[in-house]
């Protein structure tokens, strides 16, 4: 879900509205599940963003998960690997709050657990473990074993599934304890999966994989994605999966060819902005073209960057495309520290030739973030 993610928003305003377009998604979750009254509400990791989270989208998190407690729907969940304390000595998740304070099983460790409940008659069992961290490339399923004396078998597992023509948004993200079909345990019946952003289902023999992905499109690399959670029916004849789809916020993508014969090339860009303006939508201007050095330098980005502050909820402007005098250029929006570190640790893990280097980059990732929020807070 993600809850409490921090955007790098022109208008610091719109900034914190992003985030309660993540809020409202989760809640209207918790709500279809109280009209229609679950056995089980799953939470399969990353369900805050930070592993510090604030005390607001703490408290949110418990409210909502209250609701469910109360109707008496069974909530489990574990965490994931924006979850997981790094730190030396941190033994507890944001997350445990809800376990200590009765309203949900949280399986934090990252040693397999496991929850038996009966509904209706029936036998259910969900196993899982929380992300692992000491060694991100570890299978998270080689050696797991389920009880087959259950009618039903849940596994809960934050991961990276590998084949079945499955890809994350991300690329980076399929290193991260990478599993196939065949080490899913023998007998599970529902193989409850986080980690990837984009929605899924694959079957392998009588076992349904289901990943619902985030609730909300986090960036441009979920643009095509269409947002929805699992609504998962296990019954005698195997299981039943409908993606609930929710809300998401508008976003464009659009490209500009910039003609050098055009006159004034900021006046050309204003006017293909204008075409769709929209203050709720998220909107990404791509200048493609070749100019000369003087022509660019009369294209004023101040300007068009004050026009799309008010023009649309975020703008972002790429101008890699277009080339001044044969060179091409790359001058984005600049982000903020947290953003900037982490993709620029993310790039030498996804270049790193070993485990020993891609751990340490890992940990060297993980404690330049606390210091980082720490700081920002």
């Amino acid at each position: 879900m993600h809850l409490d993610k921090s955007f790098n928003f022109l208008n610091p305003a719109n900034s914190r509205r992003r985030k309660e377009d993540i809020d409202r998604n989760f809640a209207s979750i918790v709500e279809y599940s109280l009209k229609e009254e679950p056995d089980l509400f799953l939470m399969a990791g990353d369900i805050f963003d930070k592993k510090s989270p604030s005390n607001e989208s703490r408290v949110f998190l418990i409210r909502e998960v209250r609701k469910l407690s109360e109707a008496g729907i069974n909530v489990v969940a574990i965490g994931g690997n924006h979850d997981m304390p790094r730190t030396p000595g941190a033994t507890s998740m944001a997350i445990d709050a809800l376990s200590g304070a009765g309203l949900a099983t949280v399986l934090s460790s990252t040693e397999v657990q496991s929850q038996a409940f009966r509904f209706d008659g029936k036998s259910v069992v969900v196993s899982g473990r929380s992300y692992l961290t000491q060694s991100e490339n570890q299978n998270p399923l080689r050696g797991v074993t389920v009880d087959k004396g259950a009618d039903y078998n849940i596994f809960m597992v934050h991961g990276s599934l590998q084949g079945l023509g499955v890809r994350p948004n991300t690329p980076e993200m399929a290193a991260q304890n990478p599993f196939y079909a065949q080490d899913i345990p023998d007998g599970v019946d529902y193989l409850a999966m986080g980690h990837f952003h984009n929605s899924f289902e694959r079957a392998h023999g009588r076992c349904r994989i289901v990943n619902p992905g985030s609730v909300e499109r986090l960036d441009w690399s979920e643009f095509d994605d269409k947002k929805a959670f699992a609504w998962v029916d296990l019954n005698e004849s195997g299981c039943d999966v409908d993606f609930i789809p929710l809300e998401m916020r508008p976003m464009e993508s659009s490209s500009l060819s910039l003609n050098r014969n055009a006159g004034d090339l900021t006046k050309v860009v204003r006017e293909h902005l204008a075409q769709s303006r929209d203050p709720e939508k998220l909107f990404r201007l791509g200048l493609e073209g070749s100019l000369n050095k003087d022509e660019y330098g009369k294209l004023n980005f101040g300007d068009l960057l004050n026009y799309a502050r008010d023009a649309f909820f975020d703008f972002d402007l790429v101008r890699d495309g277009l080339s001044v005098e044969g060179e091409r250029i790359f001058l984005g929006r600049v982000d903020s520290p947290e953003h900037a570190f982490a993709k620029r640790l993310e790039g030498l893990i996804a270049k790193s030739a070993s485990d020993e280097e891609r751990r340490f980059l890992w940990d060297v990732k993980e404690a330049g973030m606390i210091l980082l929020e720490e700081a920002a807070e």
